[in-house]
């Protein structure tokens, strides 16, 4: 499905998935997250989400645990040669882990991850391999392999045998004691210390106080230590590289697995959502229709549930081969917009597998595009007016639309003469009534009202106004035009009420004709 998403304001569930994800890899395909190719991929995400909240609410799990960026390690991992650093392979060694931990929920129910469990734990005894060789914070172990161990070995005792050996010098020198800077032991004396003592300089002691004096005799005994050093390092290198050579060989079990985790963050953080939106898993078919009961724009829900304040309105809407076109009439500020973008907004999130918020039934049918006309299109940059904005979005609209398109048109037929422009509406809304498309236009032009009335494929509703209170209530209702009230807004929003008497006693003389 291709979608106008900015203009329905998809970005902020992507941005909600996001903060939802527990891995890099999840938030990434959260800020990436679109309409699925099919609806077989939706229903599939769609399913997972469903069996994550069951898991969640149950207190089963599975719940994710924060984890590193692999993805570049598996980059360098690629090349024949390279050394993976110690960090970067014990960072494996947790997605790894996070894998094993997660394949027993993924066999106790195979629909939280479709690809099958056995992606989660393809690497064999990589995990094990990496466990045995590196200390948790990375470093080689110590007992790695037969020559560490004997190098270590040998290092320790070589660095106990230097100590001993300038014990009797340090009893002859008040205040001073050893210091060890990397591989090679030195004297550290303090400022006011002016020690006769033979030897090489090596900088100033911890932080900046004293001098580090190496003693000649301990001159040659200190290369040999760092020439052990220097072994034990090759040694390691020679590690890592033997441990990455094995992550080379398993890189595609290994992009699996990301793959895997991926897909899991993803769905775990659509069942949290769906949680804060109590929503529900739509109904995806063939028939490209729309059924929605009782429905909710997430952010107008989400704002309510988390600060309070009034219960936002339920929208229930149907398009169908019978009646495939609203033409949705009203006050101004009394909710046709909101009722687009709800409508628009609730059909991309399900086709993008995710649940929706609605306290009844969500039938959303197959729409290969959905077209939105929302806003003001005029252009400086390109010399367009509102009208002609709206123009350039009908030729695409009418270029492309057939009976798998949703179109969503905000205000039809206003910018130009109100007479000129409802006719034009008409013609636009009686092409796509032929093309078999669904959708929804909102308007203020009378004539379209009484259009839409007698036209067989087209159906009125309007946002309903509470006259007593004079404030609009934001609710829906089908088979009656609406009126837009644009007087009485005016005066309750606070405009001279001579003034909209004036021009009341205008608009009767405007009714009347001349």
């Amino acid at each position: 499905m291709e979608a106008d998403l900015k203009s329905l304001e998809f970005e902020g569930i992507r941005r909600l998935l996001e903060k939802l994800c527990a891995t890099p890899f999840g938030a990434d395909a959260a800020r990436n997250l679109a309409p699925a190719p099919d609806l077989g991929s939706a229903r599939r995400l769609r399913d997972a989400i469903t069996v994550a909240r069951l898991g969640l609410e149950s207190g089963t799990g599975p719940v994710l645990p924060d984890l590193p960026d692999i993805r570049a390690a598996l980059r360098q991992a690629a090349p024949s040669g390279v050394a993976l650093s110690g960090t970067a392979l014990r960072n494996l060694w947790k997605v790894l882990l996070a894998g094993k931990e997660l394949k027993p929920h993924v066999e106790a129910h195979p629909a939280l991850l479709p690809q099958g469990p056995e992606m989660l734990d393809g690497t064999g005894d990589l995990a094990g391999r990496i466990d045995g060789l590196l200390l948790l914070n990375g470093a080689v172990r110590e007992d790695g392999s037969a020559l560490l161990e004997q190098l270590h070995a040998e290092m320790k005792r070589e660095r106990e045998s230097v100590q001993q050996e300038i014990q009797a010098q340090l009893r002859r020198m008040a205040g001073a004691r050893m210091y060890w800077t990397g591989q090679r032991l030195c004297i550290h004396l303090g400022d006011d210390r002016q020690e006769n003592l033979r030897g090489v300089r090596r900088g100033t002691g911890p932080g900046g106080h004293g001098i580090l004096i190496e003693p000649m005799e301990l001159v040659g005994r200190n290369n040999q230590l760092e020439k052990l050093a220097g072994r034990v390092e090759q040694e390691n290198q020679r590690t890592l590289r033997a441990l990455t050579d094995t992550v080379r060989e398993r890189l595609p079990a290994l992009q699996k697995l990301v793959d895997a985790l991926t897909w899991m963050d993803l769905a775990i953080a659509g069942a949290q959502l769906s949680i804060h939106l109590q929503g529900r898993a739509a109904e995806l078919v063939e028939e490209p229709m729309l059924h929605l009961e009782e429905a909710f724009h997430p952010q107008l829900w989400l704002a309510f549930s988390g600060q309070g304040g009034l219960k936002p309105k339920p929208l229930t809407v149907h398009l169908d081969a019978q009646y495939p076109i609203l033409v949705v009439t009203g006050p101004n500020a009394g909710g046709k917009s909101v009722s687009l973008k709800t409508v628009g907004l609730l059909v991309v999130m399900a086709h993008c597998g995710l649940h929706v918020p609605v306290s009844g039934r969500a039938v959303i049918g197959r729409f290969t595009r959905i077209f939105v006309d929302m806003g003001d299109p005029q252009s400086l940059a390109f010399a367009l007016s509102t009208f002609s904005g709206h123009v350039q979005v009908l030729k695409r609209l009418l270029g492309e639309a057939d009976g798998h398109s949703l179109i969503l048109l905000d205000e039809l037929g206003t910018g130009t003469d109100p007479e000129e422009g409802a006719a034009l509406a008409m013609a636009v809304l009686d092409e796509l009534a032929s093309r078999g498309a669904r959708g929804m236009a909102t308007t203020h032009l009378t004539p379209i009202k009484s259009f839409a009335a007698g036209h067989p494929h087209l159906r009125n509703a309007s946002m309903r106004f509470d006259y007593q209170n004079l404030e609009p209530t934001y609710e829906l209702q089908m088979d009656v035009a609406g009126q837009s009230l644009g007087l009485v807004i005016a005066e309750k929003g606070g405009l001279p009420s001579a003034l909209v008497e004036k021009a009341r006693g205008y608009l009767a003389g405007l009714q009347r004709g001349p």
